[in-house]
């Protein structure tokens, strides 16, 4: 079990990421619909994933969703960390 300082670090370092993840989704020029056809979302369902993923402050993605944004906005992993 994590201790209380630790979830507080766990929780800023995903809000940096997440932060990143805005920055480098505005820069791209793509909408949240593309960059979620871009992931693999169906077209019905990729504008509300990518919202999710870059504003939903209890969601917690999986290494394999940052590596799908990456891949997707055309940036490597690390310009996200």
């Amino acid at each position: 079990m994590a201790a209380h300082g630790e979830k507080r670090q766990s929780k800023a370092t995903v809000d940096s990421v997440r932060s990143r993840m805005r920055s480098v989704a505005e820069a791209s020029g793509l909408t949240q619909e593309e960059i979620g056809v871009r992931m693999g979302f169906s077209q019905q369902s990729a504008r509300k994933a990518v919202s999710r993923l870059l504003n939903a402050e209890t969601y917690d993605p999986r290494l394999s969703t940052l590596v799908a944004f990456a891949d997707a906005v055309g940036k490597p992993l690390s310009d996200l960390m």
